[in-house]
């Protein structure tokens, strides 16, 4: 497995306060890839040699089509999250402050997606795309974002989320909370 990061330096690392880029196989030992120095990308989402991320400081969004060593600036509708589909890099939906987005271009531009509930947080997995509502409400959308079923709730707010398969994390306060039934219950 390979391991993408980005953020701040820790305690005695000599290193500058943005982090640009970071690659691990280990989660143990990290190599810089790109960036350092520039960016902190608080959302990163990759498939193949495909990566796209937020930058915290501009809300910049930022895509790279050979595996992080460059980088294209592409015009940002707003995004909050982006993901990727895990089968098509080509495809990605985001989440901005009125409702979802789409791209078929990997997000050079962007489309809204009628009828989508709003989300905040994104994670695509061969089960499908999961959303996470900004008070918790999980939904599920098995055609790449087209249409959307409600599932369940993580039970407060959430602050960030991940997905494999109908394994679903949400951050919630201080907890993980997890389902493993696609989103329709959640348990710490």
């Amino acid at each position: 497995a390979r391991w993408l990061a980005s953020g701040h330096p820790g305690a005695g690392e000599d290193l500058p306060g943005d982090l640009g880029l970071r690659a691990s196989d280990d989660g143990t030992t990290w190599t810089t890839l790109s960036l350092l120095g520039e960016v902190d990308f608080h959302r990163l989402t990759a498939v193949g040699s495909t990566i796209v991320g937020v930058s915290a400081h501009d809300g910049a969004l930022l895509r790279s089509t050979d595996s992080g060593s460059t980088f294209t600036r592409l015009d940002n509708p707003g995004v909050f999250d982006v993901a990727l589909d895990p089968g098509d890099p080509t495809r990605a939906l985001a989440t901005t402050q009125t409702g979802p987005v789409s791209s078929t271009d990997a997000g050079s531009s962007w489309a809204p997606v009628a009828g989508a509930p709003l989300l905040a947080f994104l994670a695509w997995t061969s089960a499908g795309v999961y959303g996470v509502a900004p008070d918790g409400t999980v939904h599920r959308s098995t055609d790449g974002g087209a249409t959307w079923a409600q599932r369940g709730s993580t039970g407060g707010q959430p602050a960030a989320a991940a997905a494999d398969g109908d394994r679903i994390a949400v951050l919630v306060g201080g907890t993980v909370v997890e389902s493993t039934d696609g989103g329709s219950t959640f348990g710490p």
